[in-house]
C-alpha cells in the first residue's frame, strides 16, 4: 500500500544501528543460519525504535541492536528460520510490549508517531527488491522518515526510497508506567 502520513511529526534525535556493524553483523539470529549482516535489519530498527522511546520517556534503558539481538535469543524469541516471534518480546525486554498491526494505515501510523512509539514497517528494496524492515522516525512534508539499517550514513532515509510502499506495520514500545 502506498502510504502517506496526514500530518508532519517531528524527527527529533535519532538512533542508527547497521546491520554490517562489525560488533554484531555474523551474530546469528537465534538458531537460525541468519546472521544480523544478511537479515537483522528487523533487530536493528527495534532497537533503535526502543531507545529512542526509553530517551524521551526518561527511561534508564538502552540496548545496542546487538545486544537485542543476544535478548532475543536468550528468550527463544524467534523461529527456527530467524524470524521474530512478536508474543515473546516482553520475555526478552521486560516492560516493552509488541503491537502487529491488522493492516497499514497512515492514521494508525501517525498515531503511534504521536505517541512516541516508533513503528516499523516491511518495504521492499527500492520498492521493488528483497523484503526490507526500517523504522519509521517522523514525516515532514514530503512525506515519512526512516531509520534504514542498511544505509551507510546515520541520517534519515524519505519513504520515497522505497517507493512509499510498506506492506506491513509492526512495533515494540514501553508500557508507561
Amino acid at each position: 500500500m502506498l502510504l502517506y502520513p496526514l500530518r508532519e511529526t517531528e524527527v527529533g534525535e535519532m538512533v542508527y544501528f547497521r546491520q554490517q556493524d562489525d560488533r554484531w553483523a555474523q551474530d546469528r539470529l537465534g538458531t537460525a543460519r541468519d546472521t544480523m549482516a544478511s537479515s537483522g535489519c528487523l533487530v536493528c530498527a527495534l532497537a533503535a525504535g526502543l531507545d529512542m522511546q526509553a530517551e524521551r520517556l526518561g527511561l534508564d534503558f538502552y540496548m545496542t541492536a546487538g545486544a537485542l539481538n543476544e535478548a532475543l535469543g536468550e528468550a527463544s524469541a524467534y523461529t527456527d528460520s530467524g524470524a521474530v516471534i512478536w508474543g515473546s518480546i516482553s520475555d526478552a525486554i521486560p516492560g516493552a510490549e509488541s503491537y502487529v498491526a491488522d493492516s497499514v494505515k497512515a492514521e494508525e501510523i501517525d498515531a503511534l508517531l504521536e505517541q512516541e512509539i516508533f513503528p516499523v514497517v516491511k518495504v521492499r528494496v527500492k520498492g521493488v527488491g528483497a523484503w526490507h524492515w526500517v523504522l519509521i522516525t517522523g514525516a515532514d512534508a514530503d512525506g515519512y522518515l526512516c531509520m534504514d539499517p542498511m544505509a551507510e550514513e546515520g541520517t534519515p532515509v524519505p519513504l520515497s526510497t522505497f517507493q512509499d510502499r510498506v506492506y506491513s506495520v509492526r512495533a515494540v514500545y514501553f508500557t508507561r508506567q
